[in-house]
């Protein structure tokens, strides 16, 4: 097929949650298919990577924003009634490429990654598979639940009118993607006319593979993009919460906040004694193998944590909040450790930090559960037919809602080198 995905950012380097899923799957999808990307570039530090993205997919359609210019457009399409998330992606330039192109020789597809791109794929006349991925709209209003007016307003608002948006896209697309069960039935209880399926996240197995390495002393790691809003809450709940209860038992115990772009109030958790804040690193595994514990103490966050699949295919014993943890097929107590209560949190860290034997079984049964369940490879194999169907299917007339069967759930999943 001829496929145009669309993706709200650059997909290369792999190092964040979003970039990880476009990538894989655009990766797989330019195996079999004729593929264009587009995509925007907000940050300048993104554009050192068109030139490598350029060899796995060479047919790129661009365009660059200023990510001011950009914010001021959001909050202008959030003041007459919009949502900002749609209005801060949206690119006249890109649009009309995209519209020439599919007009000079139409495509059999568009695949659309995050629901602000949807609206390049409008009056194009080719059906629409939207990837949802984990429903945005939702993160905005967990942003609202833990923050101060007026961005608790500013947040909640958003949420609401995102929802809207991801409403009547769904009402229109062909097929939309998501990437657990959770978030399926989430947007089916607000758009339950949506075709859906389900494709989980991956992991790359062989470059995430254990170390072999004991570590030399007792150390706790986070991974993530540390300007992102679910990442800095953790580190900062664990700071504050759990880590003073785990060095009452074990006085020396490291931890390590390992990720790119710290924000100030991240960067602060450095001056505890024995907490590491060490920025965007070329390689996150030397600092896995540095640990002996990886945590995800996440209370804002949806979908599949890639944190949790890294630790777990390291062979590294993983302590999660039920949030964390609720989308991967993973038995707590076998695969990994679930807890909410700081008190307990801690008690499973301890406990781990203090018994090699218990690290060894749970970050093997980690390693078994990623193997099993998550290998992109896979999962893009049972995505190929349903691709196919919805090349076959057409779009319905944007807007209009519709009251269809759902297609089957979609199983499985492989992922990168990312940091978030």
């Amino acid at each position: 097929m001829r496929i145009l995905m669309l993706a709200h950012r650059i997909p290369y380097p792999p190092h964040t949650g979003d970039k990880t899923r476009a990538f894989h799957i655009l990766r797989l999808l330019r195996a079999r298919h004729e593929v264009t990307l587009g995509f925007l570039i907000d940050d300048a530090a993104d554009r050192q990577g068109v030139a490598a993205l350029r060899e796995l997919v060479p047919d790129l359609e661009f365009r660059r924003v200023w990510k001011p210019l950009s914010l001021l457009k959001g909050l202008g399409g959030l003041a007459t009634g919009g949502a900002l998330s749609v209005s801060y992606f949206h690119s006249r330039g890109l649009r009309r490429q995209v519209a020439r192109r599919s007009h000079e020789r139409p495509y059999d597809l568009v695949y659309a990654y995050s629901g602000p791109m949807a609206q390049y794929a409008r009056g194009l006349g080719i059906p629409l598979v939207m990837d949802f991925v984990d429903v945005d709209s939702d993160k905005w209003r967990q942003y609202a639940d833990h923050s101060r007016p007026p961005l608790s307003w500013l947040y909640r608002t958003e949420a609401r009118r995102l929802q809207a948006s991801e409403a009547e896209i769904a009402s229109w697309a062909s097929l939309c993607l998501l990437a657990t069960r959770v978030e399926e039935a989430l947007l089916r209880s607000f758009a339950p006319w949506a075709r859906t399926a389900v494709i989980p996240n991956g992991i790359d197995s062989e470059y995430y593979a254990p170390s072999g390495i004991e570590p030399s002393q007792p150390a706790v790691i986070f991974t993530g993009a540390m300007d992102y809003l679910p990442n800095s809450d953790a580190v900062r709940h664990f700071c504050a919460d759990i880590l003073p209860l785990v060095r009452r038992e074990i006085p020396e115990t490291a931890f390590y906040i390992v990720g790119l772009n710290p924000s100030p109030d991240v960067v602060r958790l450095g001056e505890i004694p024995g907490v590491t804040v060490t920025g965007a690193v070329p390689d996150v595994r030397p600092y896995y193998a540095r640990a002996g514990v990886c945590v995800a103490p996440m209370r804002i966050g949806r979908g599949i944590q890639n944190k949790v699949l890294q630790g777990m295919a390291m062979s590294l014993p993983v302590v999660a909040s039920s949030l964390a943890g609720r989308g991967i097929q993973a038995e707590a107590g076998r695969d990994l450790e679930i807890a909410d209560d700081p008190a307990v949190f801690a008690t499973h860290v301890v406990r781990l930090l203090r018994s090699p034997a218990e690290r060894r079984r749970l970050g093997e049964r980690g390693r078994a559960c990623v193997e099993t369940h998550y290998v992109w490879e896979r999962n893009v194999e049972r995505l190929e037919p349903l691709l196919a169907a919805a090349a076959g299917r057409g779009n319905s007339r944007p807007g209009t809602k519709r009251a269809t069967p759902r297609l089957a759930r979609v199983g499985g999943g492989r992922e990168p080198r990312s940091q978030a």
